[in-house]
């Protein structure tokens, strides 16, 4: 293995392990205690990963897999340059094209950005998403949808447009399907943060 392949081992078995907590995904009302909502969305590319755009070759791959690592933080702030292991503590872990629960305090927080692991194992490389984006929530909330990202970009992976995109009906559904219907899910979309 090279020492370029072991760095990039090491940086992604960091960040599963050591980078600090994601906020939690959670499938039923007994995850989620006092103070906590349930933050539903969901993060697209346009178009979506093709079949060969990522070369995982790592212990636990689906771990990495069709994930973006969503950089998110309770104050706004720039990330500068490459993100650290600290900047991805309160994460969260979701599934491209796929609809997220996540635990979360009910106070508003902010979107810094995002990755996605295009090589992993032999090489390394990330391609990183924007944020700049803030979360609605307010004290008492129990569940809320913040919208889908959806990230049209190219063929080197520049990003030419970030769109937040109402799909609420399609959310909601799911909601009801994993949650119930005692609680109803408040529709506050991503806005941008400044």
């Amino acid at each position: 293995m090279s020492p370029r392949a072991a760095i990039a081992l090491l940086l992604a078995g960091v960040l599963a392990a050591c980078a600090g907590a994601a906020r939690e995904l959670v499938d039923g009302w007994s995850e989620v205690g006092a103070g906590e909502t349930i933050v539903v969305g969901r993060f697209e590319l346009v178009p979506p990963l093709g079949k060969d755009e990522q070369k995982i070759q790592a212990l636990n791959s689906g771990q990495f897999e069709n994930k973006i690592f969503v950089i998110a933080d309770d104050n706004y702030r720039t990330l500068k340059g490459e993100p650290t292991n600290a900047d991805f503590n309160g994460r969260i872990e979701a599934t491209l094209e796929k609809t997220f629960f996540a635990r979360s305090s009910d106070r508003p927080f902010y979107i810094l950005g995002g990755m996605v692991w295009l090589e992993l194992g032999s090489g390394s490389s990330r391609a990183y998403l924007p944020g700049g984006l803030r979360v609605p929530l307010r004290p008492g909330d129990k569940a809320v949808y913040i919208g889908t990202v959806r990230y049209t970009r190219d063929e080197f992976f520049e990003i030419k447009k970030v769109a937040i995109v109402d799909d609420y009906e399609r959310a909601n559904s799911e909601f009801r399907k994993k949650f119930g219907t005692k609680i109803a899910l408040r529709k506050a979309l991503l806005a941008p943060a400044k």
